[in-house]
Parts: structure tokens; C-alpha cells; sequence
């Protein structure tokens, strides 16, 4: 491991947590709410993108007034599935092993405070994970590399002694204005596929955190 590396920051969506179900449900049954007609889970995986307001603005649903009442709605039904979000098996041993190494942990991610906050306890992985950035967090979401900016702040740790690891395109954009080194993971709780992160080029492609993990340590 090299000498600097100070910090490794996660996205939680698809990379730490598996919630792309009770993402897909909650999007599909809000944008319903706004008369837009039912998308199935692989047609959601290949149009969403961040941030979220735009996602909506991509079918007609804009306005700050819009946006208000969109993020009201999503969250009014996000909260009966929540519990349905689940940890994935391979999170975390992964977060163990970098924080043995003496690492500092931090996630990164558009998931409101409240929710993220509750996961973490309910997934027992507070001793784990440094500093946690939600939505509320940063004035700006990804792909604007403010929230991963003042995760580092936080943790005091400059961002080319940082790897941020992730699971879209904008996780990759993000880091990379951040002068952060981004490793897309692209395995089964993805929102992204590889054809749709390797155009943006991160500096490494994982197939699962375990591998995440080795190529973050042999960097």
C-alpha cells in the first residue's frame, strides 16, 4: 500500500448497500404520482443518472416547487420499503480489512441523512465508517465533487491521499474533479453497468469490494 493513501470513500447505493429494488420502486411509484407511466427495473438502470432533480427534469417533471414536492413524495414512500434495503455480505469484511490497515472510512452518497444514518446503525457498521455524507450535507450532489470534498475536509485528509469507490458514471466524474482516484465497481447491485462507467474512465474497474479492497491496498 502506498505510503499516502490516507482515506477510502464509499458510495452507499449499489456499492455498500443493496437498495436498488426499493430505488428502482420508490422512483417508479413517484414519478406515477406525476402521471408518468410504470418503468421496469432494467429500463430504470439504463436512464437514471445524478443529480436526481435532472433525472426528473429528463421526463417533464422540473420547477423548484416541482422539486420540493418530488423529493416530499420519494421519501414519503421510500420509508415503508427502507427496511427492505439490505447490506451486502462482502461490506462489511471489506471495511475491516482497510480500517486494519489504518485507513479512514468515509461514505458519499445523495441518501438523506435520516435514512443513511438509521442503515448504518441498523447494519451495525458505525464503528466502521468515519464520516458519512448524505444529501443534506453538501450545498451540491454528485457529479459535483463537493460532497466528496467535504468528506475529506472532515476527515483532514487531502484528495490525492484519497480513493473513492463507486458504482454510476457520476460517481467516476465526481472523483475525478475531486483529484480523487475512482474505482467503479461494477458488480450485482450496480446501478450502472461497465459499458455505461468505462467511458468516463476510472482509474480502475472492480468486479466486487473484496477485489476493490486489493487493488486499494496494492496501490
Amino acid at each position: 500500500m502506498a505510503s499516502n493513501l490516507r482515506a477510502v470513500l464509499f458510495d452507499w447505493s449499489g456499492t455498500l448497500v443493496d437498495d436498488i429494488y426499493v430505488v428502482w420502486r420508490t422512483n417508479d411509484l413517484t414519478l406515477m404520482s406525476f402521471g408518468l407511466p410504470h418503468q421496469k427495473l432494467e429500463t430504470f438502470k439504463q436512464k437514471f443518472f445524478l443529480p436526481w432533480q435532472e433525472f426528473y427534469a429528463s421526463f417533464g417533471v422540473k420547477g423548484d416547487e416541482i422539486m420540493k414536492e418530488v423529493d416530499t413524495r420519494f421519501w414519503r414512500i421510500y420509508q415503508p420499503l427502507s427496511s427492505m434495503v439490505k447490506v451486502f455480505h462482502q461490506s462489511k469484511p471489506a471495511l475491516v480489512r482497510l480500517k486494519e490497515r489504518g485507513l479512514k472510512v468515509g461514505v458519499v452518497t445523495q441518501t438523506k441523512r435520516g435514512p443513511l444514518k438509521e442503515q448504518i446503525r441498523r447494519f451495525r457498521m458505525s464503528d466502521l465508517i468515519d464520516v458519512a455524507v448524505g444529501e443534506e450535507d453538501s450545498e451540491e450532489l454528485k457529479p459535483s465533487p463537493k460532497p466528496i470534498l467535504s468528506a475529506l475536509e472532515r476527515l483532514d485528509v487531502a484528495p490525492e491521499a484519497s480513493v473513492y469507490v463507486g458504482d454510476m458514471a457520476e460517481d467516476v466524474l465526481a472523483a475525478k474533479r475531486a483529484g480523487v482516484k475512482a474505482i467503479s465497481l461494477i458488480w450485482k447491485g450496480s446501478y450502472h453497468t461497465e459499458e455505461r462507467v468505462r467511458p468516463y474512465g476510472p482509474d480502475h474497474i472492480a468486479h466486487s469490494l473484496y477485489e476493490a479492497v486489493d487493488i486499494i491496498l496494492s496501490l
